[in-house]
């Protein structure tokens, strides 16, 4: 077990930051993501399990969707574009989440934090 990198913390960790501190990190940065009604809007949630109901089978793998991935443009990308309705079934796409997860950091990378400066 090595020190824990993060300043200051006297934890330990095979590598890396210690699990608490991973943990206080993760909080900080869901706080500033928001939570998904949010950033989606009230009916997200509804769209959401509706869309996972139609298309229950992930794209890529073809195990059980976890994740409607908005695809081949992102939702910021849809609504600077001026598209009334990014949420719509044409762009989204459904993933379970280890192929959402390794898509985005392949065609996203930072995810959702890429354009704060």
């Amino acid at each position: 077990m090595r020190p824990c990198t993060s300043p200051g913390c006297q934890g330990r960790a095979a590598s890396g930051r210690c699990e608490k501190c991973r943990s206080r990190q993760r909080k900080t940065w869901d706080r500033r993501r928001g939570r998904q009604y949010e950033r989606y809007g009230p009916l997200w949630p509804i769209r959401r399990l509706n869309y996972l109901g139609e298309n229950p089978w992930c794209l890529l793998c073809g195990k059980m969707a976890t994740v409607p991935d908005h695809w081949p443009i992102d939702r910021k990308q849809l609504l600077a574009m001026g598209v009334p309705d990014p949420d719509a079934d044409e762009y989204l796409r459904p993933l379970c989440a280890p192929c959402h997860n390794r898509q985005t950091a392949v065609h996203q990378p930072g995810g959702w934090n890429r354009d704060r400066r």
